[in-house]
């Protein structure tokens, strides 16, 4: 993630640029030639990435040390395509970390899931809409190495499915890995439009009722 120095953020400005590449190593390469940026290893905790600066200060970041970053200069991490394992396991020990060591108050950590109010018979059947119309974020390197942290392997495991205890139980996993917010994605199921409205309806007034139980 390129972060350019601006002495004023202007609204509609962007402020960072975004790259995503599944080789490092080159990535390193190719961004030091281009830009004259100095790569700096951060050793095996860091998982092999680099943070690149350019007249001594900090100008971009790959993969494990945006989690440090996030953690001594952010309120937290909005997150997708990381199960409990992956957050419990890997984000919210290194985060919290960062921030402890930065002297700044334990980050929020939010993780984004789909969630659908549906029988068990139709979990299945909710997991698999999940991963037709949002799978295609799967193919991006950053979320697949999310997924190689975790138990899920595509965004249809990631669903809370089911009843409201179904649903309830997934979200204190969530809770009990560091979770401390929960952006969700309403899923609805059905085969008319009339039928997917009525879901996503019935899927919002429960998880409205399930988020008072989480307080």
């Amino acid at each position: 993630m390129y972060m350019p120095e601006t002495a004023v953020s202007a609204p509609g400005k962007p402020a960072w640029a975004d790259v995503s590449t599944t080789d490092a190593a080159a990535g390193t390469t190719f961004y030091s030639k281009l830009f004259g940026w100095q790569p700096e290893d951060q050793g095996p905790d860091a998982g092999g990435y680099v943070i690149f600066k350019q007249g001594g200060k900090q100008v971009a970041a790959l993969g494990p040390v945006m989690l440090q970053l996030a953690g001594e200069l952010a309120n937290g991490t909005v997150l997708w395509m990381a199960d409990e394992r992956a957050i419990g396991d890997h984000i919210a020990p290194r985060i919290s970390k960062a921030a402890d060591n930065a002297g700044r108050p334990a980050p929020r950590i939010i993780a984004g899931i789909p969630v659908c109010l549906c029988a068990n018979s139709e979990i299945d059947a909710a997991k698999e809409r999940a991963n037709r119309i949002l799978g295609e974020a799967e193919v991006s390197p950053n979320y697949q190495k999310l997924l190689e942290r975790g138990d899920a392997r595509d965004v249809g495991d990631l669903c809370a499915a089911g009843d409201e205890e179904a649903i309830l139980a997934r979200f204190r996993r969530f809770a009990d890995a560091g979770v401390t917010d929960l952006s969700v994605r309403l899923l609805p199921i059905g085969e008319t439009r009339d039928e997917l409205v009525a879901s996503k309806y019935r899927t919002r007034e429960v998880i409205a009722q399930l988020a008072a139980l989480l307080r």
